[in-house]
């Protein structure tokens, strides 16, 4: 018995660059269930506007990484569990990793030192 089956991943392209498929969706369904998990344990009002940015941000940061890490299956929906998880706390790494180099770069540009 033989079958026909390729062992070639799915590749897609979007905005002109290839990605795998399989990856991408993991991490996609990971990131949006591990939002809806958090959303919903979330007590009080529900802030559904500022949830839905910070998912579609976590699904940015997620799918990217993946994409230049080129992971596979199992790493891609640990990747979109952790930043899914991290929720708002990507643009507090962000800000400290960017805003940490940018403010030492106005200083030495300056010439102040840092205090």
């Amino acid at each position: 018995m033989t079958s026909i089956a390729s062992r070639e991943p799915v590749i897609w392209w979007i905005f002109g660059e290839p990605f795998h498929a399989g990856p991408t969706i993991v991490c996609i369904c990971a990131v949006i269930i591990t939002r809806i998990i958090i959303g919903l344990q979330a007590t009080g009002k529900a802030q559904w506007a500022l949830d839905i940015a910070i998912t579609a941000l976590c699904l940015l940061v997620a799918t990217l990484w993946v994409q230049a890490q080129e992971l596979e299956l199992l790493a891609a929906g640990i990747t979109g569990i952790g930043v899914g998880s991290l929720g708002a706390g990507v643009i507090g790494i962000a800000k400290s990793a960017v805003g940490g180099r940018f403010k030492a770069a106005i200083d030495a540009f300056m010439g102040t030192t840092p205090r």
